[in-house]
Order: C-alpha cells, then sequence, then structure tokens
C-alpha cells in the first residue's frame, strides 16, 4: 500500500527498500493486487484487512480500467508521465479479467457492487473467445497457451482443445514447461501455472504430474531455481531462485491437493 501512486498504480520492480527498479507500469501488475486481497479473505476470513485493502484495490481497478481500449482490451503498459503503449497482450488481459472479478468479489463482500467490474471482464472474455488476433503476437510463450485457461475467459471444451493442440508445443516430457516453444528451457513457474489450468479444466493427472516436475527446481532451504535449460541441466538465470516461482508452486499444489479454503482461487470460474 505504501508504494501505491496517487493515480492507483505500481511501478513494476521494486527493491526492498521500496525504491524504484523499474519505473514502468504494467497494467496486469496493477490489477493482481485484488487477486492477492480475495486470496486473503479466503484463506483468513479477516474481513477487517479486506476492509482495510479496500481502498487500494478501488484505486488500482480504476487504474487499469483506464488503460482500456474501445474493444475492452487493456493496454499492456505505460511509462511514468507518458501515453500507454499501443498493444494488449493475449497473458495480461487473460489475468486482468480474473483480476477483475477478484475485485467484484471484494467489492460485493463489502457491500460496495461493482457490475462494470464485471461487464469489463465479461468484455474481454469476448475478445479471447472471438477475436484473438486483437492481441500482440506472443505465441512462443507458454503464457499465452495456458493463460486464457488459467485466468477462466476459456472453460469447458475450448478450454480443454487449446491446452491439448498446443501441449507438444510447450511440454518436454520429464521436465515441464518450457517458457518459450523454441527453446530448452523450462521454467517452474510456467509449469506450476500450467498444472493448475489443467486442474481448472479437470484433468487432475496431467496437473499432478507437472506438479511433481516442479521438484526437480527446488533447493534445499525450499526456494525454486527459476528456470533449468537442458539437457545440459544447467541453472538460468544463473544460480537465480524467485519469490514468484515459489508462489506458484503453491498456488498449484493448493489448487490439486486442496490445501487451504483458497484452492479454488483459480479453477472455480
Amino acid at each position: 500500500m505504501a508504494t501505491q501512486r496517487d493515480d492507483g498504480s505500481w511501478h513494476n520492480y521494486y527493491n526492498n527498500d521500496e525504491s524504484i527498479k523499474e519505473s514502468k507500469i504494467d497494467s496486469n501488475v496493477c490489477a493482481y493486487v485484488a487477486a492477492g486481497v480475495w486470496h486473503h479473505w479466503q484463506c483468513s476470513d479477516d474481513l477487517a484487512a479486506v476492509e482495510r485493502f479496500w481502498p487500494m484495490v478501488e484505486r488500482a481497478m480504476t487504474f487499469v480500467l483506464n488503460m482500456r481500449r474501445k474493444d475492452g482490451t487493456i493496454l499492456w503498459a505505460k511509462e511514468v508521465d507518458s501515453e500507454p503503449w499501443s498493444y494488449a497482450l493475449l497473458t495480461g488481459s487473460s489475468s486482468i479479467r480474473h483480476s477483475l472479478h477478484c475485485a467484484a468479489n471484494v467489492a460485493a463482500l463489502l457491500g460496495e457492487p461493482r457490475p462494470l467490474w464485471r461487464a469489463a471482464a465479461d468484455a474481454i472474455d469476448a475478445v479471447i473467445n472471438h477475436s484473438p488476433n486483437s492481441f500482440e503476437p506472443k505465441d512462443r510463450w507458454a503464457m499465452d497457451w495456458y493463460y486464457p485457461v488459467l485466468g477462466g475467459a476459456l472453460v469447458g471444451d475450448e478450454a480443454k482443445i487449446r491446452l491439448h493442440d498446443q501441449w507438444d508445443s510447450f511440454a518436454m516430457p520429464g521436465c515441464g514447461i518450457r517458457c518459450v516453444s523454441d527453446e530448452p528451457w523450462v521454467t517452474a513457474s510456467e509449469t506450476a501455472e500450467c498444472a493448475i489450468a489443467y486442474s481448472a479444466i479437470g484433468d487432475q493427472q496431467t496437473a499432478s504430474e507437472l506438479l511433481e516436475l516442479t521438484s526437480l527446481h527446488r533447493m534445499p532451504d525450499g526456494s525454486y531455481l527459476t528456470g533449468i535449460v537442458y539437457p545440459q541441466r544447467i541453472a538460468f538465470p544463473a544460480d537465480e531462485v524467485s519469490a514468484y516461482t515459489g508462489a506458484a508452486v503453491i498456488l498449484a499444489a493448493d489448487a490439486q491437493l486442496q490445501l487451504s479454503p483458497a484452492h479454488r482461487l483459480f479453477t472455480h470460474h
């Protein structure tokens, strides 16, 4: 909360002392705070915390929706004091539609309904389902493959077909999910997130296999290497462990094993 800007946004990266590491502002990153608050509520039933976080969530969603295009998609990012970049991303918009629903859930919980937030999510869904070419092409990235399912824009048979059709492009048997289709670089976060997507379509066997493969990245202290290059098994970036990777593994384990009251955060659409 302390680092939220007056317009409701955050910079992309901060150092541990809250100084700015990267000043770019990413709409998806700003929206995701709503998913975090909804997850916290589901885990804790701490209404006082939700009430404390509500102004932050409201400002964040207002900022994000101010970056909306006429077709309902959300522009990816902007530099400080500049116009937003001219294109939307499929991954980012898929995540934002999920965050919009989380924000609307928070609003309803507090008796502050925001139907326009759900309508904005529905507009994103319509573009993803019917006009996918509206997004900047990022086909080589695994996130563009599974995020429409992970975020809930694609459900049912459409979700199953999407995951099936591109499995061979991104899955490395016995290793996990490639970050990009043309490199033998497996990332634990993509593997874990993809496991959640498979949990969302009810394919628990594949979800379990993917979750198990993240253990190849696990370090003795419980942290996770960001990525491994095969067949050499070289950690890349070199020896990097990342908090977001560990978080993705926790969420994937919860989605599959139902460890917390929030286990349906990404699988109940």
